[in-house]
């Protein structure tokens, strides 16, 4: 991705972000960057957004025409994906519901409900956490035609008519460090909690609080840019919630959970992609922005496009190279060293099978 395709995508979301119509003369993008601006949205999850935002574009300009129809039709692909999940999990939820189970759904359904449209957040899994009663879950979404994959540290894996479900007995992997445990407790209660939480009628189960989805996505997000990599999408979907959200939050709570797990410099430096970037409300008073930091991670999003500088295809030997590559990430943002993760890393994998609370 050249530097005006880049400048292009952050311009996409800031669009995006602000109801703004996008000007592509700001941009100086010739006719072979729109090629590229759509495959850099396809990579980065954000095919429907790029096109709500340059629709008006591409259709002012007859050069782009195949371009345009390409992305048409990629957006109507995932419209249609997005509307048969739904109908899927609102199967899982009568199912759980029929069970006497009560869940909780998380992560992408929930952000999906901070952008313009439900149907552009491209979503790959449903997460439900049903703690305790794990186990009857899974059941009963197999009862009702799912099939069982495998059981983690964590959670469930099923497949339900070819969607895949994690069904949380726990919201994080706990292992490790003592402070691993106490976030997850933390987690743990805020969606037990039944007055904090929402219903979901449209699938029968409930959305958590603005807290948790709060610290939870800073965790998960953290967590996968130092392990794995993330997309674009993920700086988006904080910038949204910031925008929906950000008043609900107690940003000094947050922030004192943050500094006790390390992710007080990732926060401020998503603050600053989502605000000073992207174009966010900063109506949220008290939060605190890392410039130079955010800088670098949008650089690097950017540059790793869909994730690929991350290796995950050889287990924990991949993990092992992934710390190794990014060891300025655990340094730089959360203050530790690698050393000291691969000691976690090991005492939570030798010695910590399971989850005990």
């Amino acid at each position: 991705m050249n530097e005006r395709v880049a400048r292009a995508l952050a311009g996409v979301c800031r669009s995006y972000v602000r109801g703004e119509v996008f000007s592509p003369g700001s941009y100086d993008l010739a006719a072979e960057d729109w090629r590229s601006l759509y495959e850099a949205c396809g990579r980065h999850c954000l095919t429907a957004v790029g096109y709500s935002v340059l629709s008006e574009s591409l259709q002012s300009d007859a050069g782009l025409r195949e371009v345009k129809l390409t992305w048409a039709l990629a957006c109507r692909s995932v419209a249609a994906r997005h509307h048969r999940r739904m109908k899927l999990i609102a199967r899982i939820g009568r199912a759980l519901r029929a069970s006497g189970i009560d869940a909780v759904v998380f992560k992408g359904i929930v952000l999906g409900e901070c952008y313009r449209s439900a149907d552009h957040r491209e979503c790959g899994d449903l997460d439900i956490y049903t703690g305790r009663d794990m186990e009857r879950a899974t059941e009963a979404i197999v009862a009702a035609g799912g099939i069982f994959e495998e059981r983690t540290i964590k959670n469930t894996h099923i497949r339900f008519e070819g969607f895949p479900v994690e069904n949380h007995a726990y919201t994080t992997d706990a292992r490790g460090r003592r402070s691993n445990r106490e976030l997850e407790l933390r987690l743990r209660g805020m969606l037990e909690d039944e007055a904090s939480r929402r219903e979901l009628p449209e699938v029968g189960m409930s959305a958590p609080p603005a807290m948790f989805t709060a610290l939870h996505m800073m965790r998960h997000t953290l967590h996968h840019y130092i392990w794995e990599g993330i997309t674009v999408r993920n700086l988006l979907d904080w910038a949204l919630f910031l925008d929906a959200n950000g008043a609900r939050i107690d940003w000094p709570e947050f922030y004192r959970v943050c500094e006790r797990h390390g992710m007080r410099r990732f926060a401020d430096a998503m603050n600053h992609i989502a605000v000073n970037v992207f174009g966010a409300g900063a109506c949220c008073d008290g939060i605190g922005f890392e410039p130079e930091l955010g800088e670098r991670i949008l650089r690097d999003v950017m540059a790793s496009c869909d994730a690929a500088s991350a290796d995950r295809s050889g287990g924990r030997l991949a993990t092992l190279r992934n710390l190794l590559r990014n060891g300025w990430k655990v340094r730089d943002i959360c203050g530790r060293s690698s050393l000291s993760e691969l000691f976690y890393m090991a005492v939570g994998a030798l010695f910590q099978r399971r989850l005990r609370f």
